[in-house]
């Protein structure tokens, strides 16, 4: 990847990730040079981050006054690493007895799609009304084995209402009139990143995902972005492979020492 591409991916995540939390009743996102940080007040503690984002943001002092913020707030929390910014940062943090979850690949589509074969008897639509954020909600319950309180504070219905501040919208799949599976988009200056593409057990290995996620990078394109980012999981990596898109470095998360977490 080239380094204006890399550079507007960087910002976008920043961006997204201030628009995410700040939405979230609570929600805070802090910035500064050498970190950032976003509180939702969920007890997952993917949802509470510390980003480091250079030397500074990756150092004792740091990580104890991180520690001591979010004890504050009485949640757990992730430290969210990445790999090429700093390669040195899992031997660091594994030293400090930090416990490191499985990297995730971050992936870069640049220009047109492939070609796949999609599942004509799909239905796909963006999510407008209260019915349709609530079966949003209830997917990334079951896929996810999150809380279902927690997902409904993560993704409320004023999302609804902001839905065109910084493009911040989900869809919907559909089969046979039945909730399928689900998906995010976030466009913002001309870069868009996938979250939450998720499917139900029932309806795997039917092209459901593979229609939504083209559903999703066709609109992508019509909002005018040229570039589009997301995290992978291994399940889910050949999907986007077939896509076009290709592993630009990895993220992974840390969670600090002695966190006994259940969700």
């Amino acid at each position: 990847m080239n380094p204006e591409s890399r550079t507007r991916i960087d910002k976008h995540v920043i961006a997204a990730y201030a628009t995410h939390y700040r939405t979230i009743a609570g929600g805070v996102f802090e910035l500064t040079h050498d970190w950032a940080r976003g509180f939702s007040g969920v007890k997952i503690p993917t949802f509470n981050v510390f980003l480091p984002l250079s030397e500074g943001g990756l150092k004792d002092e740091t990580l104890a006054d991180t520690a001591a913020f979010f004890a504050s707030k009485n949640v757990v929390y992730a430290i969210e690493l990445i790999h090429d910014r700093f390669p040195h940062g899992p031997t660091y943090l594994n030293e400090r007895y930090y416990q490191s979850l499985p990297p995730q690949p971050a992936m870069a589509l640049m220009g047109a799609l492939k070609e796949v074969t999609l599942n004509s008897t799909v239905t796909i639509e963006r999510v407008k009304n209260v019915p349709q954020i609530a079966a949003f909600c209830t997917i990334l319950n079951e896929v996810f084995d999150f809380d279902l309180s927690n997902v409904i504070k993560l993704f409320p219905v004023a999302y609804l209402a902001k839905s065109n501040i910084g493009y911040f919208h989900h869809y919907l799949a559909f089969v046979n009139d039945e909730p399928a599976a689900a998906g995010t988009i976030i466009c913002k200056d001309g870069v868009a990143s996938i979250w939450n593409l998720s499917t139900l057990d029932k309806y795997r290995r039917m092209g459901v995902a593979t229609t939504l996620l083209h559903k999703m990078l066709s609109q992508v394109a019509q909002d005018g972005s040229d570039l589009t980012m997301l995290y992978s999981t291994p399940q889910a990596y050949h999907l986007f492979t077939r896509f076009g898109f290709e592993i630009y470095t990895q993220r992974q998360w840390f969670l600090p020492p002695g966190l006994y977490y259940e969700d």
